[in-house]
């Protein structure tokens, strides 16, 4: 047991909230350069809820002259002074990354974990940072960057007094991000809540989803519909989320995704009395028990997730309309995807939505694959590709067209060699090419979701979305129509 005399406490927290007696802390760091100021958009949007406890750094809030490059371990044992549980960490951009090494360092001194790391709008540790590349530049040519890239105010060039502040500040931490190098070790025993900016042009939600392999527990992603520095414009409804935890409706600018790896999820996979007559028939004429229990697991975390969606399938057949696409009678739309044990599914309201999920393996039969799948640009592209890259591509591209499909509800009617999306960049939104007998299929726009070992394909039409991604882990919807913690 720690004691709170056990650590010395060299980084100073200004607490910004209104708080009852027994609060949790919310522990906060700011993105480079950044201050206290950074989180004035919680000062009363957690009154009652949580003691926010912002990072005072070196170089800023008051400590302008106390020199001291960033040290992710005096940050750890300034909280291992003063927390109390539950408590939990949030941090921004380059603090996301401190936030990572802050927990780390907690979990190495024995401190009771964080309830939650909360971490917004920063690339996972294993990514080099863009400010940590920009150490060379000049402070006008910085200052152009930031504002540029990560959406900081223009005004910031016209006010001298906060340039002189906040130069030396980002160069700080600058030095911290360029030097930084990420050691691997277990993943944190943390729930990790992350956030994204829509229109963030240097940390793309789809990159964010490696956070994930950062913990044991459960992930979750949310979406705004903002830039890089979304604390300062959408910083009420990130606190809504984090104090509410996650809605379960499906706005109509949203899809929500669920990936389960049923390998964690015994109990899911043994639960056959949740199971149609049909479906379970079915189950009983696999003939590899782990096939039987993959099919199982897959179509009662579909029930399950119904349920949590506001539907009750029962133990009745789940709807399709004619060829197969499944059908609620309500605004709510789905498809699901499985490649081994791993399970996708996708949900969205008022517009129809197509996944796909391909973990990666080699290819069965390579020289099927391009007569079968690809078009003829395609076909000229895989071959030109070095052999190291050829199976990231085609799953690429296999998982895009299955998407689209998906969401049309054409399924193998339609010859996938018919459209395609040759010269299209991994990271950007797809876009198909199509022959004119298929031309309807120009409409849809392609998102592939990274998953480490796997890749996943979202299709809706035009506009596009706001992802929010979750992973299932034990403890979640671990039994029939409840929802647990965690």
């Amino acid at each position: 047991m720690l004691s709170e005399n056990s650590f010395t406490s060299p980084t100073p927290f200004a607490s910004l909230t209104r708080y009852p007696p027994g609060a949790p802390p919310l522990f906060c760091l700011p993105y480079a350069g950044g201050d206290v100021s950074a989180f004035w958009a919680w000062r009363q949007a957690f009154d009652g809820i949580f003691d926010v406890r912002v990072a005072m750094l070196p170089g800023r809030d008051g400590r302008v002259a106390e020199p001291g490059a960033l040290a992710p371990e005096l940050i750890a044992r300034s909280i291992a002074a003063q927390y109390r549980t539950p408590y939990s960490i949030y941090g921004h951009s380059m603090g996301g990354r401190v936030a990572f090494e802050v927990v780390r360092e907690l979990r190495r001194l024995g401190v009771p974990a964080p309830e939650c790391l909360y971490i917004g709008a920063a690339h996972p540790p294993e990514r080099q940072e863009t400010l940590g590349r920009w150490t060379g530049l000049s402070d006008e040519d910085l200052l152009d960057e930031v504002i540029h890239r990560l959406g900081a105010p223009a005004e910031l060039r016209t006010q001298p007094e906060v340039k002189a502040l906040l130069i030396p500040a980002l160069r700080t931490d600058m030095d911290w991000l360029r030097g930084y190098r990420f050691v691997r070790g277990e993943p944190l025993d943390v729930p990790i809540v992350a956030f994204a900016g829509a229109h963030d042009g240097e940390v793309v939600h789809p990159v964010m989803l490696g956070w994930a392999r950062h913990t044991s527990a459960s992930f979750r992603l949310h979406t705004l519909d903002a830039t890089h520095l979304f604390l300062a414009t959408h910083g009420e409804q990130v606190a809504r989320t984090i104090a509410a935890g996650p809605e379960r409706q499906v706005a109509a600018d949203e899809v929500h995704v669920w990936l389960a790896d049923l390998a964690d999820l015994p109990d899911l996979c043994a639960a056959v009395d949740e199971l149609s007559p049909r479906e379970a028939a079915r189950a009983a004429r696999f003939r590899q028990e782990e096939h039987r229990r993959w099919y199982v697991g897959r179509s009662v975390l579909l029930r399950r997730l119904l349920r949590e969606y506001g539907l009750d399938p029962g133990v009745g057949e789940l709807r399709t309309r004619p060829g197969g696409k499944p059908y609620t009678g309500t605004e709510l739309t789905y498809s699901l995807s499985q490649s081994g044990g791993l399970v996708l599914v996708a949900l969205a309201t008022g517009r129809e939505v197509g996944a796909d999920l391909e973990r990666f393996r080699p290819l069965a039969n390579e020289q099927a694959f391009v007569e079968g799948a690809l078009d003829e640009r395609e076909r000229d592209e895989f071959a030109a590709l070095p052999e190291e890259l050829r199976l990231h591509h085609a799953l690429r591209t296999w998982t895009a067209k299955e998407a689209v499909l998906k969401a049309t509800g054409d399924g193998l009617r339609v010859d996938p060699t018919l459209f395609g999306f040759a010269g299209q960049r991994p990271g950007v939104t797809w876009v198909p090419d199509t022959a004119p007998e298929v031309a309807r299929l120009a409409e849809w726009r392609v998102t592939h979701l990274p998953l480490g070992r796997a890749i996943a394909a979202i299709a809706v039409r035009e506009p596009g979305f706001l992802l929010r991604f979750e992973t299932v882990r034990r403890g979640r919807l671990v039994r029939q129509g409840v929802e647990a913690a965690g």
